[in-house]
């Protein structure tokens, strides 16, 4: 009967360098080639990026992000041509949830790692932009613009009043047009039965708020000890540029200090 070789290892073999501590990626190297693996097969069989909507046709293992499929339904799977109709169409819940999992795992262990756009150079592909995006407003800007929803100040009105040293006028014009809002060439009345009998609604204001009633504001720059008289009465609210700078910065309509 054959000697089985030893089992152990000859002192001439360096030794196998620690599973969680490879030398040359550092001490998540391996959770990164992992999680690398793990991102192929989260995949749109079709335009090949992380899935969105990942949506099964049912007779096929393929899958797709929904709105690469929308153009399949009746005909069959565009990769085997298998027949799909819109009966079989279904959202997979629970890979959704793995998916979005993984962009949180993703975000862990790249954090400080690399930067995008040097990111890029290292993988030698075009990497996803949602990877490094900066969270909070432009992250809320951008899904707001893929979700083709009002932009930010759509419904509201401005009258800027006074002079504006740190902000410049035109920067804020310029702001407000970007962002949807309208400008006023008065100064509107808060008395005033046909200010308050405007039927606009402004889109992003928080439904608990009575701040949704409000849709013109008449802005002042308050860095100069410059507070005009209080103004919160209906539809219409006096609000600082600072205000309106960081609600900008932040892509939501903050609240107002009483």
């Amino acid at each position: 009967m054959p000697r089985r070789p030893p089992t152990v290892r000859s002192g001439n073999q360096p030794a196998p360098a620690p599973a969680m501590e490879p030398a040359d990626g550092g001490p998540w190297a391996h959770s990164r080639a992992a999680l690398a693996r793990l991102e192929r097969l989260l995949r749109c069989s079709r335009c090949t990026n992380i899935l969105k909507e990942p949506v099964c046709l049912g007779g096929c293992e393929h899958i797709f992000c929904s709105v690469c499929i929308s153009d399949c339904v009746g005909s069959g799977c565009p990769v085997c041509c298998t027949p799909a109709w819109i009966l079989d169409l279904k959202i997979n819940r629970q890979l959704d949830s793995m998916i979005q999992l993984y962009s949180k795992l993703q975000n862990l262990l790249h954090a400080n790692k690399l930067s995008g756009v040097k990111a890029c150079l290292h993988s030698k592909v075009r990497e996803q932009e949602e990877k490094y995006e900066v969270p909070g407003g432009p992250q809320r800007s951008r899904l707001n613009r893929e979700q083709l929803l009002p932009k930010l100040f759509d419904g509201c009105y401005f009258f800027l009043a006074g002079n504006f040293k740190h902000h410049p006028k035109d920067d804020l014009l310029k702001l407000i047009a970007a962002a949807g809002g309208k400008m006023l060439s008065r100064k509107p009345k808060p008395d005033s039965d046909v200010t308050q009998t405007i039927n606009t609604v402004a889109y992003h204001a928080k439904p608990d708020s009575d701040q949704r009633f409000c849709t013109q504001y008449i802005v002042y720059e308050d860095l100069f000890n410059c507070r005009p008289e209080r103004v919160r009465q209906g539809k219409v609210w006096m609000a600082p540029s600072t205000w309106l700078i960081s609600c900008v910065m932040a892509f939501e309509l903050l609240p107002l200090d009483s």
